[in-house]
C-alpha cells in the first residue's frame, strides 16, 4: 500500500520529468556538472540559513511548492511562514543534476541541522528540487523534502 511519502515522491517526480521535458517527448536533458548546480542551490541555502523570509522569497518562483515526508505541502506564500529554522548552513553531496533549456532539475543528499515546527529533523537525508533560470538567477519552483520529522 502506498503511503503519502512514496505518493509525494512520485508526484514530485512526474512534476519534474514534465517540466524538464518541456512538453516534448523526444527531448532530453542534459547531464550538469556538479559547480553548475550549486549556482542553484548555494542560494537556496543560503537564503534559508539567514531564516529572513524576505530573503527566502527571492529565491522562490511563483509557482512553487515544496512537500515533505509528513506528507504535508505548501504554496509559496504559506510556505514563507513555516520556514525551517537552521542551527547551521546546509551542505550538499552526491548530487546529481539535468537540465532542459531553463529548468534544472538536482537530487543530492543534504546534511544539515533543522527543526520544523519545532520537531528535529533527519540531520542526512535525500532531496529532490526543480529549479528555472529567470534572466541570471536559479529560482526554485519545486522542493521535496524526505527527512524523517522528530
Amino acid at each position: 500500500m502506498m503511503n503519502r511519502r512514496d505518493l509525494a515522491r512520485g508526484a514530485l517526480a512526474g512534476a519534474a520529468m514534465v517540466a524538464l521535458a518541456g512538453g516534448k517527448a523526444a527531448s532530453a536533458g542534459v547531464t550538469v556538472d556538479e559547480l553548475q548546480a550549486l549556482e542553484a542551490l548555494d542560494p537556496w541555502a543560503d537564503a534559508l540559513f539567514s531564516g529572513d523570509p524576505v530573503e527566502v522569497e527571492r529565491v522562490l518562483a511563483p509557482e512553487y511548492q515544496i512537500v515533505r515526508s509528513d506528507g504535508t505541502g505548501y504554496g509559496r506564500d504559506d510556505y514563507l511562514t513555516v520556514l525551517p529554522k537552521q542551527a547551521m548552513r546546509s551542505q550538499f553531496r552526491d548530487i546529481v543534476a539535468t537540465a532542459h533549456d531553463d529548468v534544472m532539475v538536482i537530487r543530492y543528499v543534504i546534511v544539515t541541522d533543522q527543526t520544523i515546527d519545532g520537531q528535529p529533523v533527519e540531520a542526512v537525508a535525500p532531496r529532490l528540487s526543480v529549479f528555472r533560470r529567470d534572466g541570471d538567477t536559479w529560482l526554485i519552483a519545486a522542493h521535496a523534502n524526505f527527512a524523517k520529522l522528530g
